[in-house]
């Protein structure tokens, strides 16, 4: 049953439950020591015997304190209190992109700075040689201060040494079938372009509100998946500019290495749809694009030398 409101966790009192999932709960509650509001995610009890859960648990607190970037959810700290495993993390205000969805498709600008808010968070996962396997909109938070968070890490996993034969996947499907690349539905591995894929699948969903290779049953859709185009973006996309079906198209292609080949290159190739000559506004230029790319880069190396330090 639910942890009630001024129950203990160690040095965190319990406020109130946030929400629920498969896992457990999710509670907001007091820092004490920092006199600070955070969010605990409880593994849930029934759950604490059973291997395969708990690794995942614990792989996700992991995958979660080895990065630090603005759009990737950070954790504070991991306990264990009376049997419960908890993790503490930041409080989010907002809701997920899927509960934004319900309302309809979103203006095409409001997609493309959700989507390179996504990338960008992505670009410093993958640097860590992660592979996040699981980009849905329920797992995109935004911010009420119109920030961005890319959450649940728990089917992340580390993405095999440059030249290494990838790793066959177990039988049991990894990810949301509507969302994976045609590489996790044969199960011969994931790497960066397996969540480019789904980032491309994200965006054309906030532009028209339906799943680009969406079908009635799961079989129909990974057949389309694997065989099918995407369905077209107009004219649910509105006024959006061809340029940015091109972007989209580049992240659904079937075969990996014609798509977008990193993070970066698709926050890049958005940024460049928002401030072309055809799009933007007249004080838009080339330098500032140029300066766009050289502060997401500079921000880049600042993290990596911040976690290097660290170490």
């Amino acid at each position: 049953m639910p942890l009630e409101t001024g129950a203990r966790l160690g040095s965190y009192t319990v406020v109130g439950l946030l929400g629920t999932g498969g896992m457990g709960e999710i509670y907001r509650a007091r820092d004490e020591r920092l006199a600070r509001d955070v969010a605990v995610k409880i593994l849930a009890p029934g759950l604490a015997g059973d291997t395969k859960e708990h690794e995942r648990f614990e792989r996700e607190a992991r995958t979660l304190a080895s990065l630090a970037h603005p759009n990737v959810l950070n954790i504070f700290d991991v306990g264990e209190h009376d049997g419960l495993r908890y993790a503490v993390m930041e409080l989010l205000e907002g809701g997920t992109l899927r509960e934004r969805l319900v309302r309809g498709a979103l203006p095409w600008r409001t997609a493309v700075a959700i989507a390179m808010a996504v990338a960008k968070g992505l670009a410093a996962v993958h640097a860590k040689g992660i592979i996040h396997r699981d980009i849905k909109p329920e797992n995109v938070f935004l911010l009420a201060d119109g920030g961005v968070k890319v959450l649940d890490f728990g089917l992340a996993h580390r993405e095999s040494a440059p030249g290494a034969e990838p790793q066959p996947e177990p039988e049991t499907l990894i990810g949301t079938v509507v969302y994976m690349a045609p590489e996790q539905i044969m199960g011969i591995g994931a790497d960066a372009r397996t969540d480019i894929f789904a980032l491309g699948a994200l965006l054309h969903e906030m532009l028209t509100g339906d799943r680009p290779f969406g079908r009635v049953t799961v079989g129909e859709t990974m057949g389309a998946i694997l065989n099918a185009e995407p369905l077209p973006l107009e004219p649910r996309a509105g006024k959006a500019p061809a340029a940015l079906a091109r972007v989209i198209r580049r992240c659904l292609e079937k075969e990996p290495d014609q798509r977008l080949q990193s993070a970066l290159d698709v926050a890049f190739a958005l940024s460049e749809v928002t401030t072309s000559p055809r799009v933007a506004s007249p004080q838009t230029n080339w330098w500032a694009r140029v300066a766009w790319f050289l502060a997401g880069v500079a921000v880049g190396a600042a993290a990596t030398a911040l976690l290097v330090a660290f170490r």
